[in-house]
């Protein structure tokens, strides 16, 4: 009889062992999970493991091969253990100039079995009457390299293309590279698809998905960010002008340093300038045909070692788009290009957005030239659909996105009624700031949507012209505040009048 009560004891007691264990385990977890101790098994939000990458989830669009939006928000969910072994590859690409960009992660079961019933081939689509894909698990990702301006590498195919192309027997140079790095991170590629890698490790199914929000409030971190812009900048001249007062012989006499020195202080009180470079920077020599721009024709060059100007006098950034970049063809370009990358000056123009940091704040540039590289005109429709692109691109990328015009007619006073459709539509699209050249005189600035567009700056320092006619220039100048990287607050514009002198030299109007 005590044997057995004895037993009893004993089995009650190992019970309630164990529940006590149980119970203890089940508040460590929460205790783990309320201090912020990962669950390699927790949905996470990609996005916020790895700031850097880009999104273009299709599925979230009518843009994929079903034609159908089959996700209700273009967000790119991950096991919490995926989702850290791709940061680990978004930092190696990193130190190559690359960063990822994401087209599928997590996939519910119901878009699974709505893919199948488009495209019902396992080499392409994993077949949801026989289990969970990998994607489903939260295990699987859909991805390609892209550029620091956000341009995707060149591929294969395109993504979903559901060809022996994309096979990764027919691999090229960039795709081999992204499947080394996926691989040495823990991932596995699939044959029939460049673009597809499933995580080694592997996770039970969901149905659904609760992300697991971030336990650690994020600092708050307040920045501003002062912006100057200023209008014109020819260094050189064209070469049939006299030597005798050019903008050569004043180098050669007075130094780079001469040209900004009377607002060298005032720009270097900024964190950005931006100014319109109208001109090259080359010793090319072959010229474009501008017949067709009569007698005013004229052909801009300086010395390469004319960036030493644009550091001297603090100016950060400059816009090639306009109808003097091109005075030396394609050489001539290529060479102002390099000549400014080698000074570390950023510039953008036309198809080549940049991004500008500053104190964390990513600043977007883009450069949009009305006329034509050699004023031959362009079509507006098009030249509007690529602005809206690349502003597009820039919005996952930059807090701050700036366009630049040339636009408008010289020597006129009044904005035309295109400068005003552009500036309203780039502002539409989602720039912050609009900027405008080309007239050579001062044209004025609005408000539009809480956001400035300056019609026109003027001519500032322009070897095009020793002693021009129009003279007022001006410092365009506006402060912006972020929290976390997030524009929240433009102050109200600050404008500071200048004057040309009749040697290159801008002076503030006192």
């Amino acid at each position: 009889m005590f044997n057995r009560f004895w037993a009893i004891f004993v089995t009650l007691m190992l019970i309630f062992g164990l529940s006590v264990q149980v119970k203890a385990a089940e508040a460590a977890i929460h205790s783990a999970k309320s201090m912020g101790v990962k669950n390699k098994a927790d949905f996470v939000d990609v996005q916020q493991i790895i700031p850097s990458v880009v999104l273009d989830i299709k599925y979230a669009t009518a843009d994929n091969f079903t034609h159908t939006k089959l996700y209700e928000r273009p967000q790119a969910l991950l096991r919490q253990g995926t989702a850290d072994k791709l940061k680990e590859v978004a930092d190696e690409v990193e130190k190559k100039g690359y960063r990822l960009k994401i087209w599928d992660a997590y996939r519910c079961p119901e878009a699974q079995f709505e893919m199948w019933n488009h495209v019902p081939d396992v080499r392409y689509v994993a077949n949801p009457y026989k289990g969970y894909s990998n994607h489903s698990r939260g295990s699987a990702i859909d991805l390609t390299l892209v550029d620091m301006e956000g341009k995707e590498l060149a591929m294969p195919t395109g993504f979903d293309s559901f060809t022996p192309d994309a096979a990764r027997a027919n691999q090229n140079e960039n795709a081999r590279y992204l499947e080394n790095v996926m691989v040495k991170h823990g991932f596995k590629p699939l044959a029939t698809e460049w673009w597809h890698f499933d995580d080694k490790d592997t996770y039970q199914p969901a149905d659904s998905v609760q992300v697991l929000a971030s336990t650690v409030s994020p600092q708050t971190k307040e920045t501003s960010i002062t912006i100057s812009a200023i209008g014109d900048v020819t260094l050189g001249q064209d070469e049939r002008f006299l030597y005798e007062g050019s903008f050569d012989h004043y180098y050669q006499l007075k130094g780079p340093n001469y040209f900004f020195s009377g607002v060298k202080e005032i720009l270097s009180e900024d964190d950005l300038t931006i100014a319109n470079l109208e001109g090259t920077l080359t010793d090319a020599i072959e010229k474009p045909d501008k017949r067709h721009q009569g007698n005013g024709a004229f052909f801009f060059r300086g010395n390469p070692h004319y960036t030493s100007i644009l550091k001297d006098g603090s100016i950060e950034a400059v816009n090639l788009a306009n109808n003097h970049s091109m005075d030396f063809l394609n050489k001539g370009l290529a060479d102002t290009q390099s000549t400014l990358d080698h000074a570390g000056i950023t510039h953008f123009g036309d198809k080549k957005v940049a991004v500008y940091e500053k104190n964390g704040v990513k600043i977007g540039l883009i450069g949009v030239n009305s006329l034509g590289p050699l004023e031959e005109g362009v079509d507006i429709g098009d030249l509007m659909s690529e602005l809206k692109a690349n502003i597009q691109t820039l919005k996952g990328r930059a807090s701050l996105i700036i366009v630049s015009f040339h636009w408008g007619i010289e020597n006129n006073y009044n904005p035309t009624q295109e400068q005003r459709q552009l500036g309203q539509f780039a502002v539409d699209q989602g720039a912050d700031l609009v900027l405008g050249h080309h007239p050579h005189v001062l044209q004025t600035y609005e408000t539009y949507q809480g956001k400035c567009i300056v019609y026109s700056l003027g001519n500032f320092v322009f070897g095009g012209n020793s002693n021009p006619k129009y003279k007022d220039t001006e410092i365009f100048r506006q402060k912006y505040s972020f929290v976390n990287g997030k524009l929240v607050e433009i102050s109200s514009p600050q404008v500071i009048p200048c004057r040309l002198s009749t040697s290159f030299r801008p002076e503030p109007v006192k």
